[in-house]
């Protein structure tokens, strides 16, 4: 199995995949770092995350569906399919390795994320920046990451089933729109699609500081009630239940 992952990221470092992760990485943070820099004299770690996490929790689905519709899709974009299939290799080990490739990419995306945010913003006048500042914002940020893999194998079905990266980019287009209209939307069924449960977390993590209007993070928030996260894990092993099977039956000429 690692040398299936081992390869897949072989393939990947030929491509303009990396150097395009890369912008989208230190682009968010390094304009954040600009607007604090001309309009604060003082960065409080809780509003500046904030922002910056906002922003990244709305980019990095779609980013994320461009990886693994990528990822999935490129065998077929480049004829390769016939000559992968032909290995004395299982599809769904296969499969797995690259699931796995995107789920090792994702964290890594995260966690280089926080941290070149963090690191801008030690650049300027700040408050003291705590542990436990940090592991707030990680613990926040992980359950965001696992909120966004339960919908990302509906993503990897579409562009297995459409072998391009067209559709599940409209997918990944759709979802984006709706999440930004969730603060708005009073409806309660929202709080069972698990489409916003990246956005829930982010909501139900930080507060508002009555005596000054500060945002603050919530150590002890309970990101999503357990109805949610049971929806979240039935989402999760249904779509990945769906891809296997599509991939195992799946024509590859």
């Amino acid at each position: 199995m690692f040398n299936l992952i081992h390869c897949e990221f072989l393939k990947l470092k030929k491509s303009y995949l990396f150097l395009t992760i890369a912008i989208i990485i230190l682009l968010p943070p390094i304009l954040l770092y600009i607007k604090w820099h001309a309009e604060y004299n003082l960065i409080i770690w809780d509003m500046y995350l904030f922002q910056e996490e906002g922003c990244m929790t709305l980019i990095n689905l779609p980013m994320y569906v461009f990886i693994s519709s990528y990822i999935y899709t490129r065998e077929f974009s480049y004829n390769t399919a016939q000559t992968l299939f032909s290995y004395s290799i299982s599809r769904t080990k296969i499969f797995i390795s690259k699931l796995l490739t995107i789920l090792i990419m994702t964290g890594c995306i995260m966690i280089l994320q926080l941290l070149f945010t963090a690191l801008a913003g030690l650049l300027v006048p700040h408050e003291p920046f705590t542990m436990g500042i940090v592991l707030g914002h990680l613990k926040m940020n992980i359950y965001i990451l696992v909120a966004q893999y339960a919908i990302l194998p509906i993503a990897i079905f579409i562009a297995q089933a459409s072998r391009n990266i067209i559709l599940p980019m409209v997918y990944g287009g759709i979802i984006t729109v709706f999440n930004m209209c969730v603060p708005q939307i009073k409806v309660r069924i929202i709080e069972y699609l698990a489409i916003t449960y990246p956005i829930q977390i982010m909501n139900n993590s930080f507060k508002t500081n009555i005596y000054n209007q500060d945002i603050m993070i919530i150590n002890n928030s309970i990101p999503l009630p357990s109805v949610s996260i049971v929806l979240a894990i039935s989402t999760f092993i249904i779509g990945i239940t769906m891809c296997i099977a599509y991939y195992l039956k799946t024509d590859i000429t």
